[in-house]
């Protein structure tokens, strides 16, 4: 548990932020010149975690004379992406354990740039109130408390973003005693429902997680994240609301950030890259100040890391280790979920738009089985489905019912209910989000335990009906369930915007992606 440094760990993060933007402290005398406007860009697919110091990452390069182009996708999407054929020079992921198992064609390089350790953030009333102010608590003491109800925490879905898995490997390497080779029947199920007990709030990546948190955090005690993430965090938290630190005794999962390697020609680019961001200049400016623990030899710890020596607890090495207890995660042990898709079937919607909307319907029906994230995209045992078409009206609700005993019939159900969309008239946004909102009060009353969320898909402007300022003051203060908005068509991008800001939720774009890998995505958060 660290609390010292924050101070100057704020102070640093302040001053190093002009650092981010000018590159490690170049100025423009001593810069070499640009790479050249015709040179291919060295592409890279990173998790969403880099995001933060990407004006860095590209400045950096850009001084070593490569234009550095980052897209970003989580772990599990990172692989299936390269194994599906898309080309990228490099990936960096958070964690390098998945990708090394997973990839069909294994990196040429690996280099692993800055670390972030996978902890537990937690109120400073709340460590008083367990006991943990003294000493930190195993993960055992941590699931115990979460299942007693004692601890409400915010985690990343495991099935989606590395710090979520993590942390689920964390708890299950702790309790079997295992730093390697854990094997799924060393899992303790009735310690990770436990701990999962205490988890209300997800997302599919950590930086989404951190910002929902911002909004709901009376609600919460804490909040299990990558460290770098919970110290930037706290920077806008009050003083009394920052999170501690908390290193369980019995060891974490470390991210070591490594850039892999996947084409053969970009070699002399990729050792320029990793010359420059392992350099002494940028990981002691630009990483520190986003609080990653350096991989050059010899340099300070960004303040407000703990620099005690911890256990490494076991990453699994077996893919179907990976595969088995993410589902066991998603059918058995976390909380189950009811969602709410609330889908466009007005005239605009004929055609290409309405066949698109069936497709990934299907993918989430299970029609695509193939992929690790298809499998775990798809809708899940215990969870409650209910489908809302609207136009200038909106059609009766269809509840499809994922019960462990019927799961083939529920899959069927939503197939047909995809094959027999049909287009027609105008579009009442606002009164079917308001339908929507309703029932999902009605699951949250039927069971407090459930995640509630709500899914918008529309191509245009509301056209009939309440409009958006009817439906913020028909909603009251607080919205039901959040709404997870997609950009599609001609779909009023401000509005959208709008939407799940006063509702807690995001919005995804399916104008450029196919929307199955959308809703794909959009999984994570449910």
């Amino acid at each position: 548990m660290t609390r010292r440094g924050w101070p100057a760990a704020l102070a640093g993060l302040c001053a190093a932020a002009a650092l981010l933007l000018a590159g490690c402290g170049k100025g423009k005398t001593d810069a070499p010149p640009p790479p050249a406007a015709d040179a291919a860009a060295f592409t890279v697919l990173a998790g969403s975690e880099v995001r933060d110091i990407e004006p860095a990452l590209v400045q950096a390069a850009r001084t070593a004379g490569v234009t550095l182009k980052l897209s970003y996708a989580g772990t599990l999407d990172i692989v299936e992406r390269i194994n599906g054929g898309e080309r990228f020079d490099a990936i960096l992921p958070a964690n390098g354990a998945y990708p090394s198992l997973a990839l069909a064609t294994k990196p040429l390089a690996r280099e692993k740039l800055f670390y972030s350790r996978v902890v537990l953030g937690v109120k400073a009333a709340k460590v008083r109130e367990l006991g943990w102010q003294q000493q930190p608590p195993s993960w055992a003491q941590i699931a115990q408390a979460a299942g007693s109800g004692q601890l409400r925490y915010a985690m990343t879905n495991p099935a989606s973003s590395n710090t979520g898995m993590s942390a689920l490997f964390a708890v299950a390497s702790a309790v079997a005693g295992k730093t390697e080779d854990l094997s799924a029947d060393e899992v303790d199920a009735q310690v990770l429902t436990a701990f999962l007990k205490g988890q209300k709030l997800t997302a599919g990546s950590s930086g989404w997680l951190a910002d929902a948190y911002l909004k709901d955090a009376a609600g919460l005690d804490a909040m299990v994240n990558y460290e770098a993430v919970l110290l930037r965090l706290n920077a806008k938290l009050p003083e009394s609301e920052r999170l501690l630190l908390i290193e369980p005794k019995d060891g974490v999962i470390t991210a070591d950030h490594p850039l892999m390697l996947l084409a053969a020609e970009r070699r002399a680019d990729y050792d320029k890259l990793v010359a420059a961001f392992k350099a002494p200049a940028f990981q002691g400016q630009a990483a520190a100040a986003a609080f990653l623990r350096p991989s050059a030899p010899g340099l300070p710890l960004p303040a407000g890391l703990s620099s005690a020596a911890v256990a490494e607890l076991a990453f699994p090495n077996r893919l179907e280790v990976i595969d088995a207890v993410l589902a066991s995660y998603q059918g058995s042990w976390r909380r189950p979920a009811t969602s709410i898709f609330v889908l466009d079937v007005s005239g605009s919607m004929k055609g290409g738009r309405l066949e698109a909307m069936r497709a990934a319907l299907k993918v989430l029906a299970g029609a695509e089985a193939s992929t690790a994230s298809a499998r775990y995209a798809r809708f899940q045992s215990r969870e409650r489905v209910q489908l809302i078409t609207f136009s200038d009206r909106v059609d009766e609700p269809q509840l499809v019912d994922f019960a462990p005993a019927s799961l083939e019939q529920a899959r069927s159900r939503v197939l047909g209910y995809a094959d027999a969309l049909q287009t027609k008239g105008g579009t009442g946004i606002y009164a079917a989000l308001l339908r929507a909102q309703a029932l999902a009060a009605e699951e949250q009353a039927r069971d407090p335990q459930r995640y509630v969320s709500i899914v918008l898909l529309t191509d245009g402007e509301n056209t009939t009906g309440p409009d958006l300022k009817e439906f913020r003051q028909r909603q009251g203060a607080a919205s039901a369930a959040r709404v997870f908005p997609i950009l599609f068509g001609e779909a009023n991008n401000a509005e959208m915007d709008e939407l799940a800001q006063a509702t807690g939720g995001r919005v995804f774009d399916g104008r450029k992606a196919a929307l199955g890998l959308v809703f794909k995505e959009i999984r994570g958060y449910q």
